[in-house]
Order: C-alpha cells, then sequence, then structure tokens
C-alpha cells in the first residue's frame, strides 16, 4: 500500500520552456545533468518528497503563474494562443507554504536561479514558466496495488471486473 506520507500532499506540475538558442537534446542534458543536480540538495532541504522530470515537448495557452510558481514573473500580457513548452517538471511537497518558502533561500537565489537563465526562455511568458498548476495528490494505485481497498463502488467495480475476467478466460 501507498507511504501514507504522501497522501493529501500537494502535486505541483510546471510546465516549462528552453532558451531558444539551446537544442531539445542540449536542453534535456542540462536539466537531468546540470540543473538536477543543484536543485537535489535544495529539495531534500525543504521537505520535497518527490521531483521528477518528464522530457516532453507540445503546446498550449500560458496560464499566469500561480502561488507555485513563484520564479515565474510575467511581465507583459500573455499571449491567447498555444506556445511551445519543452518539459514538465514536477514535485510532490507536504504543503505549497513550505514549497514556496524555499524560493526566498540564498542557495536558490545565488545557485538554482541563476542556472535557470541558462536553460529556460526568461524572456518568454512566465520567465520559462509556461504554467504551473497545483493540487492534492490522491493515490488510486501504488506500486500496482489499489489504494481504495474493497469499500463502496470500488468493491462493486472489483467484482464487474473479476466476472469480465472470468469471461475472458472460459
Amino acid at each position: 500500500m501507498a507511504a501514507t506520507a504522501e497522501q493529501s500532499c500537494i502535486q505541483i506540475v510546471t510546465y516549462i520552456r528552453r532558451r531558444c538558442d539551446l537544442t531539445p537534446a542540449q536542453f534535456y542534458d542540462h536539466w537531468e545533468n546540470v540543473h538536477a543536480p543543484k536543485v537535489i540538495p535544495w529539495a531534500e532541504k525543504h521537505g520535497i518528497l518527490r521531483y521528477q522530470q518528464i522530457h516532453v515537448s507540445g503546446s498550449m495557452v500560458p496560464v499566469a503563474a500561480t502561488n507555485s510558481a513563484p520564479n515565474a514573473l510575467s511581465t507583459g500580457e500573455l499571449p491567447s494562443t498555444p506556445i511551445e513548452f519543452d518539459g514538465i517538471a514536477l514535485f510532490l511537497v507536504p504543503s505549497l507554504k513550505q514549497f514556496t518558502n524555499g524560493f526566498k533561500d540564498p542557495y536558490y537565489i545565488e545557485v538554482i536561479e541563476p542556472d535557470e537563465r541558462e536553460m529556460l526562455d526568461k524572456a518568454g511568458p512566465g520567465s520559462g514558466v509556461v504554467a504551473s498548476f497545483q493540487g492534492e495528490m490522491i493515490d488510486m494505485i501504488h506500486q500496482e496495488q489499489s489504494i481504495m481497498g474493497m469499500k463502496g463502488k470500488h468493491a462493486e467495480y472489483r467484482k464487474v471486473f473479476e466476472e469480465f475476467e472470468k469471461r475472458g478466460k472460459a
């Protein structure tokens, strides 16, 4: 079953955009092999339970920075048409306040933020953070196991599933 320490935590999903003079390969290499090693000790210090990178590109309409991305400074009107993003950073935190307080840490200001300038489109919408969202994380499955158990609708649909499985093997 899931570690109860992660239940009711806040999941932060941040879409980021690379500096235009970097190729996707250069960006992903820097993000994983230069930036992440700088972020990890800061994240551990500030109680961040999980930091993940998704190396993916796509497009979306930019969204004004939320409380989950104090490093995303919008200096003008945001575009109303989709723009490209180059990755998604995921953070799992016990509280949003605990996470955002970390951005005041001198280590973030003197080490991490300058490195963001080496990889993110700081001149673009949100200073390279196209959008950031946060919400309560609720596990449904963890390590191949249902977290919901056999209560209510979960028990009912487990039985429906088992009946389908029996028919498929007959």
